[in-house]
C-alpha cells in the first residue's frame, strides 16, 4: 500500500536540485551516525484523518517537518528553498497524489555539535495536503 512519508521522502530525495546538494542523504526520522553534512531529515509531526458520516476522508493534511542540515547558514537556507520549490507543484510519487503544500518557515535552529562544530539547521513545517492517487 502506498505511504505518504515515504512518497514524499522519494520526491524530494529525486529533485535535481536537492539531490545536487545531498545527493541521497534524505532520511525519515534517524539519521545514520556520521553522516555527511548537508543532509535532510524528515518527520511526519500530525497526521489528522477527517471523517463524516460515512467514514474517513480520503483527502488529508498531513504536518511535516523537514529539517536541512548543514555546514552553513546559507546552505541550509538554500536547502530549505529548494524543499519549498521541489513540493510546491502538484504531482503523483509512489501512488500518492500531492494536491496544495503550504510551507512555513524556515527557523534557524542551528546547535553545537561535538565533534563537528556548529552545524547549521533550517526547520521548515510543510502541510501536505495528499491522498491515495
Amino acid at each position: 500500500m502506498p505511504d505518504f512519508s515515504s512518497a514524499l521522502r522519494t520526491r524530494l530525495a529525486t529533485d535535481a536540485g536537492l539531490s545536487s546538494m545531498v545527493g541521497t542523504r534524505v532520511y525519515r526520522g534517524i539519521v545514520p551516525e556520521g553522516t555527511a553534512l548537508p543532509y535532510i531529515r524528515m518527520n511526519v509531526i500530525s497526521d489528522p484523518r477527517p471523517e463524516h458520516l460515512k467514514g474517513y476522508d480520503a483527502a488529508r493534511v498531513s504536518r511535516v517537518q523537514v529539517d536541512c542540515f548543514a555546514a552553513s547558514y546559507g546552505a541550509a537556507r538554500d536547502m530549505a528553498d529548494r524543499v519549498i520549490a521541489a513540493t510546491i507543484a502538484p504531482g503523483t510519487t509512489e501512488g500518492i497524489h500531492f494536491g496544495r503544500i503550504k510551507a512555513e518557515g524556515p527557523r534557524d535552529l542551528g546547535e553545537d555539535v561535538e565533534g563537528t562544530g556548529y552545524v547549521f539547521r533550517a526547520s521548515l513545517d510543510l502541510l501536505a495536503e495528499h491522498r491515495l492517487a
